[in-house]
């Protein structure tokens, strides 16, 4: 009765029903919904008297968001030897979520010295020694205990982050906060249907229509931001054309969306999200322009829903204030329109 390979299937089946009859991420999105009001409706009020476009730019904005991803990714989630099967590509997609993050937020950070450098005295040279060791130890256990999959691990996720700060300190010369927003967004959605104790509590189930309507619709809106921030408006395609291959592309993203709802699978997701890409490029290539604040509102849409996902309200309160402050003109019709 107590052996493992009988409690631990039983312990599975026993978190994995209560995952079923009540996800998480949605009770807690409504438990923080008066604070996502208050913020909304805080930010609408004060952006002029507390000049919030100031302190709710996207580069501040796109840093502090992949600062609590990280925090997030190393403290709630990890990959260990519980649950979990004895291959996993996991460690590989969280070393590299490490590696970008560390990246921009080396970048970031650059004009930040170390306490190292400076003084001369030894007593001072010395005591920055040890404030220096533990800061690093602050930040490097707790990434090394987030893998203990393998013996190799730890080692693996703490050489990420060192890498990625070096090389966003010495090598990176141009600021690129979204692109580093939406690749640690997209790695983070993937991890969550790899991972299910990210998302869920055990194997054994399939996921509820709410886990799957959130997923697909993060997805949806990451593919629109993603298009309106690479994709140029050039007016060039003809109009019975378009409507040809935008409805070829509707079925063909549907298609997909369905097979994922079956099939859970990460492959379905990314090539739905990736039908949903090419859908909104194919139709705002075909505009003849755009406006910058649509971009931006998509964007901040998306880290209110990518907030819920993962249970981080404090990520969804940061796009409620950026949309609050943004321009609210003529966003339903151009929804329609990249749809």
């Amino acid at each position: 009765m107590f052996e493992d390979i009988t409690v631990v299937p039983s312990a599975i089946s026993a978190f994995n029903n209560a995952a079923l009859v009540a996800p998480a991420f949605l009770w807690n999105a409504l438990l923080c919904l008066p604070i996502f009001v208050a913020a909304f409706w805080f930010g609408r009020t004060y952006k002029e008297k507390a000049n919030l476009n100031k302190y709710l730019s996207w580069p501040r904005a796109s840093f502090w968001t992949v600062v609590m991803v990280v925090v997030w990714f190393v403290l709630m989630g990890g990959n260990y030897s519980v649950l979990r099967d004895g291959v996993s590509v996991l460690p590989w997609l969280s070393a590299v979520l490490l590696f970008v993050s560390g990246m921009f937020i080396g970048f970031r950070t650059k004009d930040v010295s170390l306490p190292l450098w400076y003084g001369t005295s030894n007593v001072t040279r010395r005591k920055k020694w040890i404030v220096n060791i533990l800061v690093a130890c602050l930040v490097l256990i707790p990434v090394g205990l987030s893998d203990t999959l393998n013996w190799w691990g730890p080692v693996l996720q703490v050489s990420s982050v060192l890498a990625g700060l070096f090389v966003g300190r010495k090598w990176l010369r141009r600021d690129m906060p979204m692109a580093f927003l939406l690749t640690c967004i997209l790695l983070v959605m993937t991890a969550v249907l790899m991972q299910p104790e990210y998302f869920r509590f055990g194997q054994l189930g399939n996921l509820t229509p709410w886990h799957l309507l959130w997923v697909l619709l993060t997805g949806a809106v990451f593919s629109v931001t993603v298009a309106l921030k690479i994709v140029r408006a050039r007016e060039k395609i003809h109009h019975s054309a378009f409507i040809k291959i935008k409805w070829l592309l509707r079925f063909v993203a549907t298609l997909c969306a369905v097979l994922f709802v079956l099939t859970e699978a990460v492959p379905m997701f990314l090539a739905t999200i990736a039908m949903v890409w090419g859908l909104s490029a194919l139709s705002v290539w075909h505009l003849k322009e755009t406006d910058k604040n649509i971009a931006d509102f998509f964007c901040a849409l998306l880290l209110v829903l990518f907030g819920v996902l993962i249970s981080v309200p404090t990520i969804s309160v940061l796009g409620l204030l950026q949309i609050s402050v943004s321009p609210s003109n003529k966003r339903m019709s151009v929804i329609r329109g990249l749809l």
